[in-house]
């Protein structure tokens, strides 16, 4: 176990009295990457994935969402008790996640925008894979009166694409769609179009637990 799992797991001791029932504790992820991404910095990859959630186990009773809800409606959920979700539908849920959790024994309740199956992208990630690909050097963002930053290290491209983010986010989708062609249109290379999942591995979440 990690100094942080170890932290974690003294911090939930120290939190958390020895029975709270009527407690239910959810757990809400996006992305477990393959490794580690600098640009992505605050999405875990696999290897701390999987010692959070050995951790998880560990100190918490986890149990599939519907049935937590059941439970919790009823007033005999356990001590301790927990639920892991996933937002989204990301590739990696069901390559990289799911497996872990099925050899770790845990059940996960997985939300799919299936607007975004078969090779769709969310605008979050086409900013987030425009900046990663954009030459180094300054760059006006195409949103209000326009921003200039300047693009070098993984810092400075996750500096803007959180920046242009938080204004893109209030934006009717129409607008916000212009922004980000008006983006992706500076570059000569395509977008991933493999972020998502495809229809074939939404049924495999079921099979795999």
């Amino acid at each position: 176990m990690s100094l942080a799992a170890s932290a974690l797991q003294l911090a939930a001791r120290a939190a958390l009295p020895v029975v709270t029932r009527g407690r239910l504790t959810i757990l809400i992820f996006h992305r477990v990457l393959p490794q580690p991404d600098a640009l992505l910095h605050d999405v875990w990859p696999a290897a701390v994935f999987e010692d959070r959630m050995r951790w998880l186990r560990s100190a918490f009773n986890v149990l599939p969402l519907d049935q937590a809800v059941q439970r919790l409606r009823a007033g005999t959920l356990p001590a301790r008790a927990a639920a892991i979700t996933f937002d989204d539908g990301y590739r990696d849920n069901v390559e990289v996640a799911a497996p872990i959790l099925a050899r770790l024994g845990l059940t996960a309740t997985f939300f799919i925008a299936d607007g975004y199956l078969d090779g769709g992208r969310m605008f979050n990630d086409t900013v987030y894979e425009t900046l990663r690909r954009l030459p180094a050097g300054e760059v006006e963002l195409p949103v209000g009166e326009g921003a200039r930053v300047v693009l070098g290290d993984a810092a400075s491209r996750r500096a803007a694409a959180d920046g242009l983010l938080r204004s893109l986010k209030y934006l009717p989708p129409p607008e916000r769609l212009r922004v980000c062609e008006q983006l992706t249109g500076r570059l000569t290379e395509p977008l991933p179009d493999d972020l998502m999942m495809d229809s074939r591995q939404v049924p495999e979440l079921e099979r795999m637990g």
